[in-house]
């Protein structure tokens, strides 16, 4: 049945990036019912193969489940519970309109990952390389658009929205799960090889992508990867070289913006932003000199036989690592108030509220997925809050996907969501001596968890993300097995 995981991914790479019923009107309900029709046939067979597998499986070869199946047993358990107990079934079920990232998407997003994680599917070259083609293309696309170049007119064309793929904080989701694991391709590849450079190519743009697409949560997305890469790397002399070497990467394509911002800046159409700020500080070509001089100093050490002291080059990392995130804390909770994070502030604060006032059931399961703004219109305090502060506009997430879920799927459903990231980190780690691969895998899947912290789950990332598990969790038995 590989045939049949081969076919769905090309498909959900390829077809659903690009697929857009009228232009960028209603693009959110495009998608989420284009996902849809391509994704339930396929779950339903993928599901019927893995429990047909397991009956025909001798007994004694069965296997206990891992802790992220677990994990993932418990998030479907924990949907299926907040479902039953939401304020509005339907759209609980089928999703809020126009959004629509209720149960039934998400259920079918969770069932493929879960049906990957069983099926022992690798992934060739080939097809890493054609799944790959669609968000390069997605990413040059984005690129000419923030230039106000605009090879395929769409209807609704904005400066809000990007490529085929819809606004800023989509576009950032889904760059979020496709440059990590671009550079978790390049990292693994054989040095200055042809796959190298043209795993270098498709990061370069969806790194420049990234710097240009406006939004300075792209600014996690980078701060994620690049801090589990250094410290997936600090292993051995040889993984710390090739860090090095996509920190060189970094620095170029930080370069690429400069001298194109530099050539034509009166062309650029979004506002200033941290990332461009930070491109146009030179800060690509102080990054470029580091990874050259750090690379010559390690060359140095080596050749006069010093060794490569893994513990104390991770002990000085981690403090480094936990002195970031203690200061991003600090300056996060002195500078919060209602305009935090373009207006996010106010939407954590009020969903909050609403959190902490729903009674002592409801914050265990919560009160059903997409129903944050049915429950807020069917309470006359918060219906008149939100018309305040909204308008007529819906709030259909707390644009904090961990508060989200808290609301949505109660505290269980926290709880499990927090586990399922964890679990599936450590057990990358465990298997990345056995099976390096796992570094692909990690990327995305850690640059997904930080991205929505100040984002939300939808149609054009959160699939891939149960997809990478799925692969994740395969590629741990496999290293488990050798």
């Amino acid at each position: 049945m590989q045939i049949l995981y081969t076919i769905y991914l090309i498909l959900i790479c390829t077809v659903l990036p690009i697929y857009m019923k009228d232009g960028y009107y209603e693009l959110g309900e495009a998608k989420a019912l284009g996902y849809l029709v391509m994704s339930a046939p396929f779950a339903a067979l993928m599901i019927y193969n893995v429990i047909f597998s397991a009956k025909s499986r001798k007994p004694e070869k069965a296997t206990s489940i891992s802790l992220t199946e677990f994990f993932m047993y418990g998030t479907a358990f924990s949907m299926a519970i907040s479902l039953l107990f939401s304020v509005d079934k339907k759209v609980a079920f089928t999703g809020y309109a126009g959004w629509r990232n209720g149960f039934l998407i998400s259920f079918i997003a969770l069932a493929i990952g879960f049906a990957f994680s069983k099926s022992r599917f690798i992934v060739k070259d080939w097809l890493i390389v054609l799944i790959l083609v669609f968000p390069f293309f997605e990413f040059v696309l984005s690129i000419l658009n923030r230039f106000s170049i605009y090879p395929i007119l769409f209807n609704g064309q904005g400066n809000s929205f990007l490529a085929t793929i819809g606004n800023i904080n989509w576009y950032c989701g889904f760059l979020s799960i496709w440059v990590p694991l671009g550079i978790g391709i390049m990292y693994l590849q054989k040095k200055f090889s042809w796959k190298f450079w043209a795993c270098g190519v498709y990061v370069v743009t969806g790194l420049v992508a990234l710097f240009l697409q406006g939004s300075n949560g792209g600014s996690l997305i980078l701060l994620a990867s690049y801090l589990l890469l250094l410290w997936w790397s600090l292993s051995s002399r040889e993984g710390f070289y090739r860090f090095l070497i996509q920190l060189f990467v970094l620095g170029l394509s930080m370069f690429i913006v400069y001298v194109t911002l530099w050539f034509a800046s009166g062309s650029y159409n979004y506002e200033g932003n941290l990332l461009v700020s930070i491109c146009e500080a030179n800060i690509g070509i102080i990054l470029m000199a580091a990874a050259f001089f750090i690379y010559r100093v390690s060359r140095l050490f080596e050749e006069i036989k010093v060794p490569f002291r893994e513990r104390l080059y991770k002990s000085i990392a981690g403090v480094g690592i936990v002195l970031l995130i203690g200061v991003g804390s600090v300056w996060t909770v002195l500078s919060f108030s209602d305009d935090f994070g373009n207006g996010r502030g106010i939407i954590y604060r009020m969903c909050l509220d609403i959190y902490m006032g729903l009674p002592s059931w409801q914050k265990l399961v919560g009160i059903g997925q997409d129903c944050l703004y049915p429950y807020a219109m069917a309470d006359a305090i918060w219906s008149s809050s939100f018309r305040n502060v909204f308008g007529e506009l819906a709030l259909t997430n707390a644009h904090c996907e961990l508060l989200s879920v808290l609301i949505e799927r109660g505290l269980l459903g926290a709880f499990l969501y927090l586990g399922l990231f964890v679990s599936v980190i450590l057990m990358l780690f465990r298997v990345k001596e056995k099976e390096p691969k796992a570094v692909s895998l990690g990327l995305p899947i850690i640059s997904y968890f930080v991205f929505n912290q100040i984002s939300f789950s939808q149609v054009m990332s959160m699939p891939y993300l149960y997809i990478l598990i799925g692969m994740a969790t395969t590629l741990s038995e496999i290293g488990n097995r050798n």
